[in-house]
């Protein structure tokens, strides 16, 4: 097949929002098909020139950028409503030009489907926009919960400008609820993958040192305090030498060393870093936030360390664990968190607990089977 992929992010970049078109479209390519991905360059970067289409290695995607301006300033609230809607967002320039991108492409690469995820609005309207001129079918991906990012008033005018989708998907039953509420229809939920790096065993890092590591986003100050407060209650009881904290993201500055816990801040790492991390961790603890979907859950299962969602988890989340015969604690209060890292002293991991789930082979081949569907 030739497939065209869009999305609001580089691959490259080093956000999780340019991870799962870029390694779908990776994956595609080495099951054999042609693929390009029209995407912004890497953020403080310019656009790269095209390569020639005749000379590409389709054993890998290609991708072609599009110039970003980002987003457009200055407009009224009306201007906004109306480039929500035409556009999917505020990045009207980033639109026009992948569409522009896209047309150019057509000479030389006639897409036989699309797919975009949301993400970016303005990737969606963008393969829309492309699909109806060039006449092939497309899939509209839901990788984020519009409950949180489209406004309540801009729903049902989307929805309606947004029509004509093939099919449409979504990386977790949230999502796709979600998506089914503003939508009408049904998704088919493909969860991301998980890198196979989380599944190789790494050497543990050195220094060797006592941690735990705290992952992703922080959300709330109050829970930032709560678990270094029962960190730090943790290391006065367990008559062990005291565990520090390693925050994986990029709210070190939530982070105060008032409570006497030793904290480390590395910035964004590598998946290679953070899978040598999180495998020689006491416990992998974040910080649960009920409107979205904590797609790393998966990822630090693999690790086969005890996971801990502070605050709780989703009923899925909890599900897959429990399948999975994965580690997950959901403490929420302080006390509860001492508990759980007091019971990570002694963990063993589940013998019954599969060497390798979700992986990108995996969920790519569920992507193409509905692709191969839908152009027959």
């Amino acid at each position: 097949m030739d497939i065209l992929l869009i999305n609001g992010t580089h691959p490259a970049a080093p956000h999780i929002s340019g991870v799962r078109a870029g390694r779908f479209a990776s994956e595609l390519a080495r099951m054999g098909h042609r693929c390009v991905l029209l995407c912004p360059p890497v953020p403080g970067a310019a656009a790269s020139p095209p390569a020639s289409i005749a000379d590409h290695d389709w054993s890998r995607p290609l991708i072609v950028e599009a110039e970003d301006p980002g987003t457009a300033g200055g407009g009224n609230a009306v201007a906004t409503f109306a480039d929500l809607l035409r556009y999917g967002g505020r990045r009207a320039a980033f639109q026009r030009n992948v569409v522009t991108a896209g047309r150019a492409l057509a000479a030389d690469f006639r897409p036989q489907i699309g797919w975009a995820t949301f993400g970016s609005l303005e990737a969606v309207t963008a393969l829309r926009t492309l699909a109806l001129a060039l006449g092939f079918p497309w899939i509209f991906d839901d990788k984020d919960n519009p409950d949180i990012y489209v406004p309540r008033v801009a729903r049902l005018p989307l929805a309606w400008r947004l029509r004509g989708y093939a099919a449409l998907q979504a990386n977790s039953v949230l999502h796709g609820m979600a998506a089914r509420r503003w939508l009408g229809d049904t998704a088919e939920v493909i969860y991301s993958g998980v890198d196979a790096c989380f599944f190789e065993a790494h050497p543990a890092p050195q220094p060797a040192r006592r941690y735990v590591t705290l992952v992703g986003s922080l959300y709330y100050r109050e829970t930032v305090d709560a678990i270094l407060g029962a960190i730090a209650e943790f290391n006065a009881s367990s008559g062990r030498p005291p565990v520090s904290v390693i925050h994986l993201g990029k709210q070190g500055d939530w982070l105060r060393n008032d409570r006497g816990v030793e904290i480390e801040i590395p910035g964004y790492v590598s998946p290679d870093e953070m899978a040598q991390l999180c495998q020689h961790a006491l416990a992998n603890i974040y910080v649960f936030l009920g409107r979205t979907f904590h797609h790393k859950l998966f990822e630090l299962l693999a690790c086969r360390r005890p996971v801990v969602a502070y605050g709780g988890e989703l009923r899925e989340s909890i599900s897959e664990a429990t399948r999975l015969h994965a580690p997950l604690a959901m403490p929420t209060t302080p006390g509860a968190l001492v508990e759980a890292l007091t019971a990570a002293e002694h963990f063993t991991p589940d013998p019954n607990m599969p060497e390798r789930f979700f992986t990108w082979p995996e969920q790519a081949a569920m992507v193409e089977t509905a692709m191969r569907r839908l152009i027959g």
